[in-house]
């Protein structure tokens, strides 16, 4: 139909006008973004985040991409959009902050063969975007210290589905990630029209994949049970290094001599990053197209990971773990006079550990989140909500993020590759 040919045209077209876009997006507001690869982004989409980011879940008419076995559930080829707007107040003992974000969650394709699914897309995997000041005033003049961070690694996926039995999926995703990380550090002292500026950057790349098992059981003649794995293994980022010191005019902003350093003397022009193995856990109870209940649990080896060409003092990493439990209702998808009661209302609950170490304090986070997804035309729909969460402390020389963000995704749907019954 021209409906359905207009659909594609317009996310294909947003898929190739975004995809350059996540190349430079800044997606982070935090100053925790100094650690690790940056700030960890959700690999789902909304309908996952709503739910406390429940990956167990599954469905015929939305992609999950966090789960690559959903894939060989899918019924109708569908589209995925997500964007996002959040507000971040930092605060610590003595000062308070706000940081705003605007940006793409993701642009993803599922499509259903009858034999199996497949999907294919784009995703922001980690956001660095911070900016901090430290004031030394024990010594005359007094320094200040900032430093600075932009950057991420994205990522493209490659993901299939398959039916091994009647119950039970299999399924397995390829991603390729890419990406710059960009660190500033800059000195001055006050009253001094000269600053020293170090800056280093590394372009990063690799390979990693991901497997997964559904089992989705039929319990009495109304409810069903739901349980999922998910396994990536450890990988291996590539990481190009440079590294250059700038003098500068503070007054003017111009460039007054710089030097860039040999990083291949110490070994440090191309290095290594091991991105973390981790592993999913799920587990669900529900009513089809009435009500669902489910519980999560993730782990990841963070403990693994280095960077030997940004070393951070006080940053240390263990492993990280996240509790999740979250679901939703339908209050009467037949309905012919409610609009809103054929509307699916989500709601989650997590709590984390990040396994990031800031002054050997644990960096931990808790969020909840609320969603309701809106009917469109044919199975296609609109997911709207909102999560709200809280990272870090106020004490101990570390801050506490406070977030609220307004989060959108849309679910578009059509028929491809499979012969309709009827006329």
């Amino acid at each position: 139909t021209q409906y359905l040919k207009m659909i594609r045209k317009i996310v294909l077209g947003l898929f190739l006008f975004f995809a350059p876009v996540l190349k430079g997006q800044n997606a982070s507001a935090s100053p925790y973004s100094f650690a690790g690869l940056g700030e960890l982004n959700f690999r789902g989409t909304q309908v996952n985040r709503f739910m406390g980011g429940l990956d167990v879940y599954t469905d015929s008419i939305h992609a999950n991409l966090t789960n690559p076995a959903s894939y060989g559930e899918l019924k109708l080829t569908t589209y995925s959009l997500g964007i996002h707007y959040k507000s971040n107040l930092m605060a610590d003992e003595t000062f308070s902050k706000n940081g705003q974000t605007a940006t793409l969650d993701y642009l993803a394709v599922g499509i259903p063969t009858g034999k199996f699914g497949f999907g294919f897309g784009i995703i922001p995997l980690t956001s660095v975007g911070y900016k901090i000041n430290s004031l030394n005033e024990t010594v005359e003049p007094a320094l200040i210290d900032q430093f600075q961070g932009s950057g991420g690694i994205n990522q493209t996926f490659f993901s299939v589905g398959f039916p091994l039995f009647k119950f039970f999926h299999l399924g397995a995703t390829l991603n390729y990630n890419f990406g710059n990380l960009e660190y500033q550090t800059e000195q001055f002292k006050q009253g001094v029209d000269f600053a020293t500026q170090l800056n280093r950057k590394s372009s990063v790349s690799g390979w990693s994949y991901q497997v997964a098992a559904n089992v989705t059981m039929p319990i009495g003649a109304k409810h069903e049970m739901k349980a999922m794995y998910t396994y990536q293994p450890m990988a291996n980022f590539d990481s190009s290094n440079e590294q250059i010191i700038f003098t500068r005019s503070i007054s003017n902003n111009t460039i007054i001599d710089f030097e860039e350093i040999d990083l291949s003397a110490n070994g440090l022009q191309n290095t290594t990053m091991k991105f973390p193995l981790s592993q999913k856990f799920g587990i669900g109870f529900g009513k089809p197209k009435k009500w669902f209940l489910g519980v999560q649990r993730n782990m990841s080896s963070y403990s693994t990971f280095k960077n030997s060409f940004v070393l951070r003092e006080n940053i240390t990493y263990e492993d990280a773990s996240q509790f999740t439990v979250g679901g939703f209702f339908i209050p009467n998808y037949t309905s012919l006079t409610s609009y809103f009661s054929r509307a699916v209302y989500r709601f989650g609950f997590r709590k984390e550990e990040l396994g990031v170490l800031v002054n050997n304090i644990p960096l931990t986070e808790t969020g909840i989140s609320f969603g309701i997804g809106l009917p469109m035309s044919g199975y296609s729909n609109a997911n709207v909500g909102i999560e709200m969460g809280r990272r870090g402390e106020k004490n101990n020389g570390l801050v506490r993020e406070t977030y609220f963000a307004l989060r959108v995704g849309l679910s578009l749907n059509a028929l491809w590759f499979i012969k309709p019954k009827y006329n």
